[in-house]
């Protein structure tokens, strides 16, 4: 699960993550409050390549040629935006520690919005 946003706070704003990953029950979590920095933010409506870096441990997220469906979301009350959302996106995992990979896999039923 990973979510990325920009976050109003007070005079400014911030870009937040959350993200965790389970491999077979420890928990690999990347969030601001645990000094993540986001080291790659490639997205557009049909692809994502982001890149997490927090200690020694990197995180590779990448789905290309993502279709997902148009739906309809707010503007102060008003339907007028564009989002795009699957549930079939094929998604591509890789997590490191220093350059050792320690877990690689693509799935090819992600839940995926971008907006």
């Amino acid at each position: 699960m990973i979510s990325i946003a920009d976050v109003p706070f007070k005079i400014f704003n911030f870009r937040g993550i959350i993200c965790v990953l389970m491999i077979d029950n420890q928990e690999f979590r990347f969030a601001t409050y645990n000094n993540t920095k986001i080291m790659k933010y490639d997205i557009n409506k049909y692809s994502l390549d982001i890149v997490l870096k927090k200690g020694e441990y990197s995180l590779n997220i990448k789905s290309e040629n993502y279709e997902g469906l148009r739906l309809a979301a707010p503007v102060k009350g008003k339907m007028e935006r564009d989002i795009f959302e699957s549930i079939s996106a094929n998604i591509t995992v890789t997590l490191k520690r220093n350059n050792d990979i320690i877990f690689s896999d693509t799935s090819t039923n992600c839940g995926l919005e971008i907006v």
